[in-house]
Protein backbone atom coordinates (compact mmCIF):
# COMPACT_ATOMS: atom_id res chain seq x y z
CA UNK A 1 0.00 0.00 0.00
CA UNK A 2 1.33 3.47 -0.81
CA UNK A 3 2.13 5.59 1.83
CA UNK A 4 1.08 9.24 2.54
CA UNK A 5 3.58 10.91 0.82
CA UNK A 6 3.99 8.48 -2.03
CA UNK A 7 0.43 9.70 -2.94
CA UNK A 8 1.87 13.37 -2.00
CA UNK A 9 4.93 12.71 -4.62
CA UNK A 10 2.79 11.03 -7.15
CA UNK A 11 0.33 14.10 -6.96
CA UNK A 12 3.11 16.58 -7.15
CA UNK A 13 4.72 15.21 -10.23
CA UNK A 14 1.27 14.57 -12.01
CA UNK A 15 0.77 18.99 -11.19
CA UNK A 16 3.98 19.00 -12.40
CA UNK A 17 3.61 17.18 -16.10
CA UNK A 18 0.35 19.05 -16.08
CA UNK A 19 2.70 22.61 -16.31
CA UNK A 20 4.53 21.35 -18.78
CA UNK A 21 1.78 20.30 -21.05
CA UNK A 22 1.62 23.98 -22.23
CA UNK A 23 3.25 24.53 -25.60
CA UNK A 24 4.30 21.34 -28.38
CA UNK A 25 4.99 18.36 -26.78
CA UNK A 26 8.91 18.59 -27.61
CA UNK A 27 8.78 21.31 -25.48
CA UNK A 28 7.30 19.22 -22.30
CA UNK A 29 9.38 16.03 -23.12
CA UNK A 30 12.20 18.62 -23.37
CA UNK A 31 12.04 20.31 -19.53
CA UNK A 32 11.03 16.48 -18.32
CA UNK A 33 14.60 15.84 -19.22
CA UNK A 34 16.30 18.70 -17.93
CA UNK A 35 14.48 18.59 -14.76
CA UNK A 36 15.01 14.87 -14.22
CA UNK A 37 18.73 15.59 -15.15
CA UNK A 38 19.14 18.21 -12.81
CA UNK A 39 17.52 16.27 -9.79
CA UNK A 40 19.76 13.18 -10.55
CA UNK A 41 22.76 15.52 -10.93
CA UNK A 42 21.37 17.08 -7.62
CA UNK A 43 20.78 13.17 -5.91
CA UNK A 44 24.32 12.65 -6.70
CA UNK A 45 25.86 15.73 -5.84
CA UNK A 46 24.42 15.73 -2.47
CA UNK A 47 25.58 11.90 -1.77
CA UNK A 48 29.19 12.91 -3.15
CA UNK A 49 28.80 10.18 -5.78
CA UNK A 50 31.65 11.11 -8.52
CA UNK A 51 33.64 9.18 -11.30
CA UNK A 52 36.56 9.48 -9.01
CA UNK A 53 35.43 8.57 -6.44
CA UNK A 54 33.72 5.26 -7.67
CA UNK A 55 37.04 4.80 -9.94
CA UNK A 56 38.85 4.63 -6.63
CA UNK A 57 36.61 2.00 -5.28
CA UNK A 58 36.73 -0.13 -8.53
CA UNK A 59 40.95 0.33 -7.92
CA UNK A 60 40.81 -1.10 -5.10
CA UNK A 61 38.64 -3.73 -5.70
CA UNK A 62 41.17 -4.86 -8.42
CA UNK A 63 44.15 -4.45 -6.38
CA UNK A 64 42.41 -6.66 -3.62
CA UNK A 65 41.84 -9.63 -6.88
CA UNK A 66 45.28 -8.99 -7.51
CA UNK A 67 46.39 -9.55 -4.38
CA UNK A 68 44.15 -12.94 -3.96
CA UNK A 69 45.69 -14.39 -7.34
CA UNK A 70 49.29 -13.47 -6.36
CA UNK A 71 49.28 -14.91 -2.95
CA UNK A 72 47.15 -17.81 -3.08
CA UNK A 73 46.37 -20.82 -5.14
CA UNK A 74 42.96 -19.65 -6.06
CA UNK A 75 42.40 -21.20 -9.34
CA UNK A 76 43.40 -24.91 -7.70
CA UNK A 77 41.13 -24.20 -4.28
CA UNK A 78 38.10 -22.97 -5.99
CA UNK A 79 37.94 -25.77 -8.25
CA UNK A 80 38.79 -28.44 -5.44
CA UNK A 81 35.93 -30.26 -3.39
CA UNK A 82 37.52 -28.53 -0.35
CA UNK A 83 34.94 -25.97 -1.09
CA UNK A 84 31.52 -26.31 -0.08
CA UNK A 85 29.35 -24.34 -2.71
CA UNK A 86 26.25 -24.77 -1.02
CA UNK A 87 27.56 -23.14 2.56
CA UNK A 88 28.98 -19.91 0.21
CA UNK A 89 25.03 -19.79 -1.45
CA UNK A 90 24.39 -19.79 2.23
CA UNK A 91 26.80 -17.22 3.73
CA UNK A 92 25.62 -14.67 0.36
CA UNK A 93 21.77 -15.11 1.37
CA UNK A 94 23.10 -14.74 5.00
CA UNK A 95 24.21 -11.73 4.41
CA UNK A 96 21.12 -9.47 3.12
CA UNK A 97 20.37 -10.06 6.88
CA UNK A 98 22.33 -7.28 8.29
CA UNK A 99 19.92 -4.66 6.04
CA UNK A 100 16.94 -6.36 7.75
CA UNK A 101 18.47 -4.92 11.18
CA UNK A 102 20.08 -1.87 9.44
CA UNK A 103 16.33 -0.79 8.67
CA UNK A 104 15.16 -2.11 12.03
CA UNK A 105 17.79 0.65 13.69
CA UNK A 106 16.55 3.33 11.63
CA UNK A 107 12.80 2.34 11.97
CA UNK A 108 13.80 2.80 16.03
CA UNK A 109 15.84 5.93 15.66
CA UNK A 110 13.08 7.71 13.55
CA UNK A 111 10.66 7.38 16.02
CA UNK A 112 7.79 7.02 13.76
CA UNK A 113 6.31 4.24 11.66
CA UNK A 114 8.51 4.04 8.33
CA UNK A 115 7.23 1.99 5.30
CA UNK A 116 9.32 -1.89 6.13
CA UNK A 117 10.09 -2.49 2.41
CA UNK A 118 11.19 1.08 1.40
CA UNK A 119 13.42 0.79 4.39
CA UNK A 120 14.90 -1.90 3.44
CA UNK A 121 15.52 -1.05 0.01
CA UNK A 122 16.99 1.89 1.00
CA UNK A 123 19.40 0.03 3.30
CA UNK A 124 20.65 -1.98 0.55
CA UNK A 125 20.72 1.20 -2.09
CA UNK A 126 22.86 2.09 0.35
CA UNK A 127 25.66 -0.04 -0.27
CA UNK A 128 26.33 1.70 -3.39
CA UNK A 129 26.71 4.77 -1.59
CA UNK A 130 28.91 2.79 1.26
CA UNK A 131 31.29 1.42 -1.67
CA UNK A 132 32.00 4.82 -3.55
CA UNK A 133 31.65 7.62 -1.27
CA UNK A 134 34.01 7.81 2.00
CA UNK A 135 33.04 7.31 5.44
CA UNK A 136 29.49 6.22 4.53
CA UNK A 137 28.74 10.24 3.66
CA UNK A 138 26.56 9.31 0.75
CA UNK A 139 24.66 6.97 3.19
CA UNK A 140 24.10 9.59 5.89
CA UNK A 141 23.03 12.19 2.65
CA UNK A 142 20.68 9.31 1.23
CA UNK A 143 18.97 8.65 4.52
CA UNK A 144 18.52 11.98 5.31
CA UNK A 145 16.60 12.85 1.81
CA UNK A 146 15.05 9.42 2.94
CA UNK A 147 13.41 10.51 6.48
CA UNK A 148 12.68 13.80 5.33
CA UNK A 149 10.22 12.14 2.77
CA UNK A 150 8.79 10.12 4.93
CA UNK A 151 7.58 13.53 6.55
CA UNK A 152 10.48 14.51 9.67
CA UNK A 153 11.99 17.67 9.45
CA UNK A 154 15.47 18.22 8.57
CA UNK A 155 16.57 18.71 12.48
CA UNK A 156 14.40 15.12 13.23
CA UNK A 157 16.10 13.50 10.66
CA UNK A 158 19.51 14.73 11.79
CA UNK A 159 18.71 13.42 14.89
CA UNK A 160 17.38 9.70 13.67
CA UNK A 161 20.88 9.33 12.33
CA UNK A 162 22.80 10.43 15.20
CA UNK A 163 20.98 8.95 17.57
CA UNK A 164 21.01 5.01 15.26
CA UNK A 165 24.58 6.28 14.97
CA UNK A 166 25.16 6.79 18.52
CA UNK A 167 23.46 3.77 19.66
CA UNK A 168 25.90 1.76 16.85
CA UNK A 169 29.02 2.93 18.85
CA UNK A 170 27.55 2.24 22.60
CA UNK A 171 26.98 -1.53 21.35
CA UNK A 172 29.92 -1.77 19.39
CA UNK A 173 32.13 -0.43 22.41
CA UNK A 174 30.52 -3.62 24.42
CA UNK A 175 30.09 -6.16 22.22
CA UNK A 176 34.03 -5.71 21.24
CA UNK A 177 35.61 -6.07 24.36
CA UNK A 178 33.36 -8.99 25.78
CA UNK A 179 33.75 -10.58 21.98
CA UNK A 180 37.04 -10.12 23.16
CA UNK A 181 38.02 -11.60 26.46
CA UNK A 182 35.62 -14.35 25.02
CA UNK A 183 37.83 -14.78 22.30
CA UNK A 184 41.05 -14.03 24.07
CA UNK A 185 42.36 -17.76 24.53
CA UNK A 186 41.31 -18.60 20.93
CA UNK A 187 43.69 -15.71 19.27
CA UNK A 188 47.32 -16.71 18.82
CA UNK A 189 49.88 -14.07 17.65
CA UNK A 190 52.56 -16.35 17.60
CA UNK A 191 50.74 -17.91 14.59
CA UNK A 192 50.60 -15.21 12.51
CA UNK A 193 54.48 -15.69 11.96
CA UNK A 194 54.78 -19.32 11.44
CA UNK A 195 51.59 -19.70 9.41
CA UNK A 196 51.57 -16.68 7.05
CA UNK A 197 54.60 -15.91 4.90
CA UNK A 198 56.54 -12.86 5.71
CA UNK A 199 56.22 -11.28 2.59
CA UNK A 200 52.66 -11.49 2.72
CA UNK A 201 52.59 -10.11 6.03
CA UNK A 202 54.59 -6.98 5.04
CA UNK A 203 51.96 -6.07 2.13
CA UNK A 204 49.52 -6.33 5.23
CA UNK A 205 51.62 -3.92 7.37
CA UNK A 206 51.92 -1.39 4.57
CA UNK A 207 47.76 -1.53 3.52
CA UNK A 208 46.99 -1.02 7.45
CA UNK A 209 49.97 1.63 7.64
CA UNK A 210 48.50 3.49 4.83
CA UNK A 211 45.23 3.55 6.13
CA UNK A 212 46.30 4.85 9.31
CA UNK A 213 48.16 7.65 7.38
CA UNK A 214 45.22 8.87 5.15
CA UNK A 215 43.10 8.67 8.11
CA UNK A 216 45.28 11.15 10.23
CA UNK A 217 46.32 13.39 7.40
CA UNK A 218 42.74 13.76 6.65
CA UNK A 219 40.60 13.65 10.08
CA UNK A 220 43.60 15.38 12.23
CA UNK A 221 42.67 18.35 12.04
CA UNK A 222 38.99 17.42 12.75
CA UNK A 223 39.55 15.40 15.38
CA UNK A 224 39.78 17.07 18.32
CA UNK A 225 36.33 19.09 17.27
CA UNK A 226 34.68 15.97 15.91
CA UNK A 227 35.31 14.02 19.78
CA UNK A 228 34.05 17.11 21.75
CA UNK A 229 30.86 17.67 19.09
CA UNK A 230 30.01 13.89 19.78
CA UNK A 231 30.61 14.30 23.59
CA UNK A 232 28.19 16.69 23.68
CA UNK A 233 25.45 15.32 21.61
CA UNK A 234 25.53 11.79 23.44
CA UNK A 235 24.16 13.55 26.52
CA UNK A 236 21.31 14.41 24.48
CA UNK A 237 20.47 10.77 22.74
CA UNK A 238 21.06 8.89 25.86
CA UNK A 239 18.56 11.05 27.28
CA UNK A 240 16.48 10.31 24.61
CA UNK A 241 17.06 6.55 25.30
CA UNK A 242 15.84 6.71 28.54
CA UNK A 243 12.98 9.09 27.46
CA UNK A 244 11.58 6.67 25.02
CA UNK A 245 13.45 3.02 26.18
CA UNK A 246 11.59 1.23 23.24
CA UNK A 247 13.35 2.98 20.96
CA UNK A 248 16.37 1.98 22.53
CA UNK A 249 15.60 -1.21 22.59
CA UNK A 250 14.67 -1.65 18.58
CA UNK A 251 17.43 -0.12 17.68
CA UNK A 252 19.89 -2.29 19.60
CA UNK A 253 17.60 -5.32 18.63
CA UNK A 254 18.86 -3.83 14.92
CA UNK A 255 22.14 -3.84 15.52
CA UNK A 256 22.34 -7.46 17.26
CA UNK A 257 20.45 -8.55 14.25
CA UNK A 258 23.16 -7.40 11.84
CA UNK A 259 26.06 -8.67 13.68
CA UNK A 260 24.60 -11.97 14.14
CA UNK A 261 23.99 -12.07 10.32
CA UNK A 262 27.88 -10.79 9.53
CA UNK A 263 29.06 -13.02 11.75
CA UNK A 264 26.96 -15.91 10.64
CA UNK A 265 28.37 -15.14 7.10
CA UNK A 266 31.65 -15.64 7.48
CA UNK A 267 31.09 -18.57 9.52
CA UNK A 268 29.35 -20.12 6.77
CA UNK A 269 31.83 -19.25 4.62
CA UNK A 270 35.02 -20.60 7.02
CA UNK A 271 32.64 -23.58 7.21
CA UNK A 272 32.86 -23.62 3.18
CA UNK A 273 36.75 -23.78 3.14
CA UNK A 274 36.75 -26.12 6.18
CA UNK A 275 38.72 -23.82 8.57
CA UNK A 276 38.32 -23.84 12.18
CA UNK A 277 35.35 -21.68 13.67
CA UNK A 278 35.65 -19.51 16.93
CA UNK A 279 32.63 -17.17 17.18
CA UNK A 280 33.68 -14.87 19.75
CA UNK A 281 36.98 -14.16 17.90
CA UNK A 282 34.92 -14.02 14.24
CA UNK A 283 32.62 -11.22 15.82
CA UNK A 284 35.63 -9.22 16.88
CA UNK A 285 37.10 -9.61 13.54
CA UNK A 286 34.50 -8.67 11.26
CA UNK A 287 33.82 -5.86 13.73
CA UNK A 288 37.17 -4.62 13.38
CA UNK A 289 36.93 -4.86 9.89
CA UNK A 290 33.65 -3.22 9.55
CA UNK A 291 35.12 0.28 11.70
CA UNK A 292 37.82 0.17 9.55
CA UNK A 293 36.13 0.24 5.91
CA UNK A 294 33.78 3.18 7.64
CA UNK A 295 36.28 5.15 9.13
CA UNK A 296 39.39 4.88 6.66
CA UNK A 297 38.42 8.25 4.48
CA UNK A 298 38.43 6.72 0.88
CA UNK A 299 35.96 5.14 -0.92
CA UNK A 300 36.67 1.10 -0.80
CA UNK A 301 38.16 1.69 2.44
CA UNK A 302 41.61 1.23 0.91
CA UNK A 303 41.87 -2.19 1.39
CA UNK A 304 41.90 -1.79 5.07
CA UNK A 305 38.96 -3.76 6.10
CA UNK A 306 40.90 -6.85 4.03
CA UNK A 307 43.77 -6.73 5.51
CA UNK A 308 41.93 -7.02 9.42
CA UNK A 309 39.95 -10.12 8.47
CA UNK A 310 43.47 -11.72 6.83
CA UNK A 311 45.45 -11.05 9.65
CA UNK A 312 42.62 -11.57 12.62
CA UNK A 313 41.81 -15.10 10.81
CA UNK A 314 45.60 -16.54 10.58
CA UNK A 315 45.13 -15.71 14.80
CA UNK A 316 42.74 -17.93 15.57
CA UNK A 317 44.47 -21.12 13.68
CA UNK A 318 43.04 -20.45 10.12
CA UNK A 319 45.68 -21.06 7.27
CA UNK A 320 46.95 -18.29 5.32
CA UNK A 321 45.05 -19.54 2.08
CA UNK A 322 41.66 -19.82 3.70
CA UNK A 323 42.23 -17.00 5.26
CA UNK A 324 42.67 -14.91 2.16
CA UNK A 325 39.56 -16.69 0.42
CA UNK A 326 37.31 -16.25 3.39
CA UNK A 327 38.22 -12.55 3.22
CA UNK A 328 37.46 -12.25 -0.34
CA UNK A 329 34.30 -14.16 0.08
CA UNK A 330 33.18 -12.60 3.25
CA UNK A 331 33.65 -8.89 1.22
CA UNK A 332 32.29 -9.54 -1.48
CA UNK A 333 28.94 -10.84 -0.25
CA UNK A 334 28.76 -7.94 2.79
CA UNK A 335 30.28 -5.02 1.01
CA UNK A 336 30.88 -5.66 -2.98
CA UNK A 337 28.43 -7.95 -4.81
CA UNK A 338 25.20 -6.13 -2.87
CA UNK A 339 25.86 -2.87 -5.26
CA UNK A 340 24.71 -4.68 -8.20
CA UNK A 341 21.01 -5.03 -6.57
CA UNK A 342 21.55 -1.88 -4.82
CA UNK A 343 22.31 0.27 -7.88
CA UNK A 344 18.79 -0.97 -9.01
CA UNK A 345 16.96 -0.18 -5.78
CA UNK A 346 18.37 3.24 -5.53
CA UNK A 347 17.40 4.09 -9.31
CA UNK A 348 13.70 2.87 -8.12
CA UNK A 349 13.86 4.86 -5.07
CA UNK A 350 14.47 7.98 -6.96
CA UNK A 351 11.91 7.10 -9.65
CA UNK A 352 9.64 7.06 -6.62
CA UNK A 353 10.52 10.14 -5.08
CA UNK A 354 11.16 8.48 -1.97
CA UNK A 355 15.22 10.08 -2.09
Amino acid sequence: MATTDEHGAVNAANDRSQATKVGPASTSRFARTRRDAGETKALLADIRFTPVTAGIAIATMVVIVAFVVHFTHLQADLSSARVSWWWIGAAAVIAYGQYVGFAISLGGAAGRPLPPVRTLQLEVAESVTTMATPESVGGLALTLRFLKIQGLETPQAAAACGLSAFVTTCSGAVIIPVAGILAASTIDVSQLESDVPSGMWELILAVVVVAGLVTAAVKAPKFRHGIVNWFAKAASYAREILSHPTRGLVIIGGEVLTVTCQTACMVSVLIALGAPIHVAAIVVVVQLAGAASNVVPVPGGLGAPEAILIAGLAAMGVHHDQAILAAVFYRLMTYWTPTIPGSYLLVDLFRRNLV
